[in-house]
């Protein structure tokens, strides 16, 4: 079976055909760093370091580039709220803030790094140029030291939302300062405002659109069209459709081949917002609990990328049921790794191994769907234990700690000390040769208060986290 992905484009899944054949072009939108990232980012930011985990498992070379919006109307009305002289210093400030605040949560959760990480500021010139290349074409107009662009200029503009122009005008904002030939018209350039970041340009002092951003910078380094373009769903109107108008309208050709879109995130069922208070940040989340992140890791993989996901106590509980599930399995088969003789016959493990393996890619073959991995993973994980085999417990969970690893889950965070452990199991061994069967108890009830159960086996004492 072949990576098929849902085309938010087409709206159907599609068998995944690179560009260029063992290589893969793969643009995200990034944050507008204006404020502290919460956990709808940060799922963001998992969903697409999976899908691109997944790809390098499947030997694709991954370029994957996610821009950084520091400039944006909403970083200037941050600026503004410290009253400082400099507003063009203070907003460098805000964006340097919270762009390191972002960066220091995605380290935590262990998201790779991206290939390019374009900063829209650095990209002023490269922006100016399309904007140029726009006018020539006709499909751009300037308007009181603003240009925007024209949307009767590009025939399948809501191609990708597939909305009708009644429609579109609920999610547009009409100022009424603006003087656009048409209400969907969007800047491409504003004139500057006093006192507000600006650059030079043919038409003036000002800075660009934040749909040119994107469209620029994903061009400059992927190319005029490329594999894959992701974001949240609220991504979809106008940001993505404007970014097809425009990069398509330059090009003459398709910008995008897969458009992959993720579902939002909500808190106790209703809209994460600040005016409700239930804006929930990585801190808020974990409490200085490096498990909790873990947890977090699973709540996004319980849920497909697609489908909106629902944050709350509730939740995290029963994702750490569930994962640790899995890690009392893993911890079990440590214990028994050495008990096993030298040369033990594995073929009908082996057997057991080349299935769960087969589950694992058919799952994520599937549009991702790591609900369905997990769900492969625990059905075979529940099948070993059932047959009480050392060698097929330990085989499969090795397979299971490297499938998960694949997709940056760490199974050895708040591990236990083995080494302790073992000791505790040899004093007892010996306790035991000596028929001192009272501190065989004590030893036993010790470690069961900890939360460790031994198992006594024909091979020897093994023992799991209760």
């Amino acid at each position: 079976m072949a990576l098929r992905i849902y085309n938010s484009l087409t709206k159907k899944k599609e068998e995944f055909v690179p560009l260029e054949k063992g290589k893969v072009k793969m643009y995200v939108c990034g944050p507008t760093v204006y404020d502290e990232p919460h956990i709808g980012h940060l799922r963001s930011a998992y969903v697409f370091d999976v899908i691109r985990r997944y790809l390098e498992y499947c030997k694709y070379k991954v370029t994957f580039v996610r821009n950084v919006t520091d400039v944006d109307d909403k970083i200037i009305e941050k600026a503004k709220e410290s009253s400082s002289s400099d507003l063009i210093e203070e907003a460098k400030k805000v964006t340097q803030k919270y762009y390191d605040a972002y960066k220091a949560d995605l380290t935590k959760l262990g998201i790779k790094e991206p290939t390019t990480e374009p900063f829209a500021t650095r990209h002023i010139e490269d922006m100016i140029f399309l904007i140029q290349k726009l006018l020539e074409k006709g499909a751009a107009y300037q308007s009181g030291g603003d240009v925007y662009y024209s949307v009767q200029a590009f025939g399948s503009y809501g191609k990708l939302s597939n909305q009708k122009k009644d429609s579109m005008l609920e999610h547009v904002r009409i100022d009424a300062n603006e003087k656009k030939k048409d209400p969907l018209d969007f800047a491409l350039w504003k004139k500057a405002k006093e006192d507000e970041p600006a650059w030079d340009s043919p038409w003036g002092k000002g800075r660009p659109g934040w749909h040119l951003e994107c469209s620029a910078m994903s061009m400059k380094y992927l190319g005029s069209i490329f594999d894959i373009h992701g974001g949240g769903l609220d991504l979809v109107f106008p940001h993505h459709e404007n970014e097809i108008a425009q990069s398509e309208a330059v090009t003459g050709s398709a910008f995008v081949r897969y458009w992959v879109h993720h579902g939002l995130v909500t808190v106790n069922n209703q809209k994460m917002s600040k005016s409700l208070k239930n804006y929930v940040t990585l801190s808020d989340c974990v409490r200085n609990d490096p498990e909790k992140i873990e947890d977090l890791k699973f709540l996004f993989l319980k849920t497909h990328y697609s489908a909106p996901l629902d944050y709350s106590e509730k939740e995290m509980a029963m994702v750490r049921s569930i994962r640790n599930n899995f890690k009392f399995f893993i911890d079990e088969a440590k214990s028994i790794t050495e008990k096993l003789p030298e040369r033990a016959e594995f073929t009908s493990v082996n057997k057991e191994i080349i299935s769960l393996t087969a589950n694992f890619i058919k799952a994520m073959d599937d549009d991702f769907n790591t609900p369905q991995m997990i769900a492969e993973m625990h059905k075979k994980m529940h099948a070993a234990r059932q047959v009480h085999d050392d060698r097929l417990i330990l085989a499969v969970s090795n397979t299971i700690r490297e499938r998960f690893h694949i997709l940056g889950v760490n199974f050895d965070v708040g591990v236990c000390d083995i080494n302790q452990i073992e000791n505790a199991i040899k004093k007892r061994e010996e306790a035991k040769e000596n028929k001192d069967y009272k501190t065989a108890d004590a030893i036993r009830k010790e470690y069961l208060d900890k939360g460790i159960e031994f198992i006594d086996r024909p091979t020897g004492t093994t023992w799991r986290k209760r």
